[in-house]
């Protein structure tokens, strides 16, 4: 299922020949057994003396609302797993940075992130989820 409800452009460049091209992309949730119809969010975890490395998890349509109305998205620089509303991505599907901008205002989603009531903790789930990023809520 697309979320589309969330929008953000990508001009994809090829290496070949140099032709650009845009999709308008929109967080997808998987297909996969135990992570079906959740969405991925991804990122970017240096540790000392180690390389950087990009740690996901994968969350509800709710869970992914509390986040976005916490803050936590871009506190701690999470992405979220993208691909295109239509066509196919040439390349495995790109992880972006979304800003709360880009979700459309009154959308569902735009509605779910303001019912989220900020001053209850997280659930267990989301917080288990969280850990394999190394954010803890």
């Amino acid at each position: 299922m697309l979320l589309t409800d969330i929008a953000v452009e990508h001009t994809l460049v090829s290496k070949q020949n140099g032709v650009r091209q845009t999709y308008l992309l929109h967080p997808f949730t998987n297909t996969q057994r135990d992570t079906l119809g959740k969405f991925e969010i991804v990122r970017n975890i240096s540790e000392p003396g180690l390389k950087e490395v990009k740690r996901s998890a994968f969350v509800t349509f709710q869970h992914l609302a509390e986040l976005y109305a916490k803050g936590v998205i871009e506190e701690f620089g999470f992405s979220v797993r993208m691909c295109p509303g239509q066509g196919t991505y040439p390349t495995a599907n790109p992880a972006k940075k979304i800003v709360p901008t880009s979700i459309r205002p009154g959308s569902p989603f735009d509605l779910a992130v303001q019912k989220v009531d900020v001053s209850k903790p997280a659930n267990r789930e989301l917080r288990t989820a969280l850990l394999r990023t190394n954010v803890k809520l």
